[in-house]
């Protein structure tokens, strides 16, 4: 039988082209979520500008909807949202398998707990489940700052930030997103930054001090710090614990900055703040995208 031109060239080429649909290489992701030392060791008093030191016992984040992108435009989903409390250590946020070898962008969501939303086994309570649900809270903290000469205080505080994080840098190279390695498991991580939330200036990392003195300020008369006391100190009118103007070591007025955000209250700039402290592999920054 006589075969064409064609036809011998469909032959020889077929274990190719079939080869190459067949045979994508691929490889796995691994997302996992750190609060680092500063959430499961605290912040010591040389990070901050006014003396203070600060230990978390509880570090309650809610977060999910990580979203793979690759450079094609492939996307990769993981529904999964989970309340988890980094203080206790590095917590496993899911799993992606049989990617596309190659580099991919990196997503995720902050977000309070809803229908759906996962509790880490035996490290949050459904009481801390119920709160943050009725009250909007996508980060609980929980623990206690000392001042040499002043006193201990405790906090419980709680942010209702909901914003979804696009763009990430990885902290590990300084690149766009993640490399999937062929054949093999890129392992990803969520860092939280705790120290985002004592920041005195907003859009910037920048030439930012760490300060505790007008959270201090807003305790009730047991030293506790609350969500409601946050919200009583007014950014332009900064109180101390005595009624008067808010002034630093040296005698100056205490300031903080809010850039271009309104934000009027003491609460609403510590919720601004730590809208970006979630990170990627360390320390790459995230683009904010509502």
């Amino acid at each position: 039988m006589r075969m064409n031109l064609s036809g011998l060239l469909l032959c020889a080429l077929a274990p190719l082209l079939f080869a190459g649909c067949d045979n994508v290489a691929t490889g796995d992701v691994r997302v996992t979520m750190s609060g680092g030392d500063g959430t499961q060791r605290g912040l010591p008093d040389t990070l901050f500008q006014d003396g203070w030191s600060v230990q978390f016992t509880k570090y309650l984040v809610s977060l999910g909807e990580v979203r793979l992108t690759s450079a094609s435009g492939e996307v990769r989903d993981s529904p999964r949202h989970v309340l988890v409390d980094v203080q206790k250590g590095d917590i496993p946020l899911t799993e992606l398998a049989g990617l596309p070898a190659g580099r991919w962008d990196v997503g995720f969501r902050v977000s309070p707990p809803r229908d759906g939303t996962e509790l880490a086994d035996g490290q949050v309570s459904a009481e801390d489940l119920r709160r943050m649900r009725e009250r909007g809270f996508s980060y609980w903290v929980e623990g206690r700052a000392v001042k040499s000469g002043v006193g201990v205080f405790d906090f419980r505080m709680g942010f209702p930030v909901d914003a979804r994080m696009v763009d990430c840098i990885n902290g590990v190279d300084g690149t766009q997103g993640i490399i999937v390695p062929e054949g093999s498991r890129a392992d990803v991580e969520v860092t939280i930054h705790a120290e985002h939330m004592f920041y005195d200036r907003l859009g910037t990392h920048r030439g930012v001090q760490l300060r505790f003195d007008a959270i201090a300020a807003t305790a009730t008369e047991g030293n506790l710090i609350t969500p409601e006391g946050l919200a009583s100190q007014l950014l332009t009118d900064l109180r101390g614990r005595d009624g008067g103007e808010l002034r630093d070591a040296a005698g100056q007025p205490v300031v903080y900055l809010p850039g271009a955000h309104d934000v009027r209250t003491l609460q609403q700039f510590v919720t601004q703040s730590i809208v970006d402290q979630a990170h990627l592999n360390g320390g790459g920054v995230c683009t904010v995208a509502k």
